[in-house]
């Protein structure tokens, strides 16, 4: 068990014997209620972020496995800041989202909801110019792993190098789908906040150019006749942007908080929601106690919010009024999301050499899809024994997809890989 590291079994075994011990409730609640008194959530919706979770984190164990023969690629995960699919939650699935590599329950919550809303289209009435926004997105939709098989599918082809991922086809292993309006972003720390800044520009443009060259439904029509351009976001989109606590530290996190804050000071808007992931870690290096809230409560024109992502409920409804605020208001603000780290930095990672059994014990404690099952057994949604039962059919379905996008084509030569950047001239390259 847990000595010097959290292994992929360790972790699966505490959650086990987690939900093993969870008492029954002494009555059942209706899912359709809330799953608390006072909660913005019901008791089916939470247990949609339940499956989004359990999807995320059957997925780095299944990184985890692939890699173990030799046929993954890609073993950072999302262990431990599954909080963030509380996030997702409050959010549209047309506002725009640049995510860092620990978003899997956020991915697969936005999946999930994409799949849900029917296509708008040209023809389809705008939104009225003063009405007040709702506080949240579309709720993910009730039906276990059948939610969340597209984005473990997506996940799935970019740990193994597959050539029908959708986003990077088999180059690298990204967060990333057109469809889902997730933008894609590469490794380099903070290097997409200063892109967030400027997409807000962008779509804050689009909204305000003169109402008789645009039409809104799926997205803005700028301009007029056939050759008008199409936006892909509604005139009341906003972006969000999520990065780790390591990353305030960086020149480009500081130019972007720095543009952001410089514009709303000036009084023009940008509706940009920054989501600091802060699990005290970048990489092998603490972040010291206190100093991430004290920068970003700092930042000017950038409202501060936060919230635990091991409280669902909580962290649900700071996310929405995060979200209503910047898409009211159009004005930037940050949401410093509190988290863990579990099973290390990446697959190779030797936590031994720079953390405690100690510590790695806390975050053990501390972990959100444990927190998650407690409330809602707690609430007398689902017992342990049927949350459990779910984890281990979501796992079954996820290694079921692992094994079938192994077989899927690989980019074979130097050609096929820089075929896609330069298309129009493929003789050049």
């Amino acid at each position: 068990m847990l000595c010097d590291v959290t292994t992929p079994q360790d972790l699966d075994d505490r959650f086990r014997e987690t939900l093993a011990a969870l008492p029954a409730a002494e009555r059942r609640r209706d899912p359709a209620d809330p799953v608390t008194d006072d909660a913005p959530l019901t008791g089916a919706q939470l247990l949609d972020l339940f499956d989004a979770q359990i999807t995320s984190r059957q997925l780095d164990l299944a990184g985890r496995w692939l890699r173990s023969f030799g046929e993954g690629f890609y073993t950072i995960g999302s262990a431990g800041h599954e909080g963030n699919a509380a996030v997702a939650a409050a959010l549209r699935p047309t506002d725009p989202a640049l995510l860092h590599y620990r978003s899997g329950a956020f991915y697969c919550v936005r999946a999930a909801q994409s799949a849900a809303t029917p296509e708008a289209t040209d023809d389809a009435e705008p939104p009225a110019e003063a009405a007040e926004p709702e506080p949240a997105g579309d709720a993910p939709p009730t039906g276990g792993f059948a939610a969340y098989a597209g984005a473990a599918r997506d996940v799935l082809r970019g740990m193994v190098a597959s050539s029908a991922e959708p986003i990077a086809g088999g180059r690298h292993k990204v967060f990333g789908r057109a469809d889902l309006a997730v933008v894609p972003t590469t490794s380099t720390i903070a290097s997409h906040l200063p892109r967030a800044v400027g997409m807000g520009l962008a779509v804050e443009r689009l909204r305000r150019l003169d109402s008789a060259g645009r039409r809104t439904g799926a997205g803005v029509r700028v301009g007029s006749g056939a050759g008008a351009a199409h936006a892909p976001w509604p005139p009341d989109a906003i972006v969000v942007c999520s990065f780790g606590d390591a990353s305030v530290n960086h020149a480009s996190a500081t130019a972007a908080f720095n543009t952001a804050g410089w514009y709303d000071h000036a009084g023009l808007r940008i509706p940009v929601l920054f989501v600091c992931e802060d699990n005290g870690l970048g990489i092998s290096v603490r972040s010291p106690e206190g100093w991430v809230e004290a920068t970003l409560r700092s930042r000017p024109g950038i409202r501060y919010l936060s919230a635990d992502g091991a409280d669902p409920v909580q962290a649900y409804a700071v996310a929405a009024e995060a979200a209503a605020w910047v898409r009211r208001h159009r004005r930037p603000a940050v949401l410093h999301l509190r988290t863990v780290r579990l099973m290390g930095h990446a697959g190779a990672d030797a936590e031994s050499a720079y953390r405690s059994p100690a510590e790695l014990a806390a975050d053990l404690d501390g972990d959100p899809v444990a927190a998650t099952a407690r409330l809602l057994v707690d609430a007398g949604v689902a017992t342990g024994e049927e949350l459990l039962a779910r984890y281990d059919e979501t796992g079954w379905q996820v290694r079921r997809i692992a094994e079938e996008v192994l077989g899927e084509p690989k980019l074979g030569s130097a050609a096929d890989v820089v075929s896609a950047l330069a298309p129009r001239r493929p003789v050049r390259v």
